[in-house]
């Protein structure tokens, strides 16, 4: 097991995808997980997808958002929790916006995956698209 680094004095690290900050990397966490601030200005969300290696946990913090996750249908807001273990099929939508919401990544691995999915939407690219293309190489994989 890697050793976790040192204490991170930071405030954030912009990724370069629009409303996305990494707040504890894997380096941080010495790759037990990532954890990450996503505000959205607009309504919107990730196709419908998997992650095969990784379970993902979202705590809003600010408006609301309706999950889906396997066949669960969830409306969810401020101070609430929607854990997605790994295998599992989710996607959301924003229902107010600004929303914000924290998400966290177990164990660590997509940072650049969410880097690349910035770079691939801000070229033009639709986040079907995109995901599509990096789930040859990212632990992220579009399912209908």
């Amino acid at each position: 097991m890697t050793r976790p680094g040192p204490l991170d004095n930071t405030h954030g690290v912009p990724l370069g995808r629009p409303g996305w900050t990494l707040l504890a990397s894997s380096e941080l966490t010495g790759g037990a997980f990532e954890l990450f601030e996503e505000a959205r200005p607009s309504r919107g969300g990730p196709p419908p997808h998997i992650h095969r290696e990784r379970d993902e946990m979202f705590y809003v913090l600010e408006g609301r958002y309706a999950f889906t996750r396997g066949a669960d249908e969830l409306e969810v807001g401020p101070g609430q929790v929607v854990f997605v273990p790994r295998g599992a099929r989710h996607h959301f939508t924003t229902l107010e916006a600004p929303s914000r919401t924290l998400i966290l990544i177990a164990p660590a691995g997509l940072t650049e995956f969410f880097r690349e999915m910035g770079d691939r939407i801000g070229a033009g690219a639709t986040p079907l698209e995109a995901m599509t293309a990096l789930s040859r190489f990212h632990d992220a994989h579009p399912v209908g």
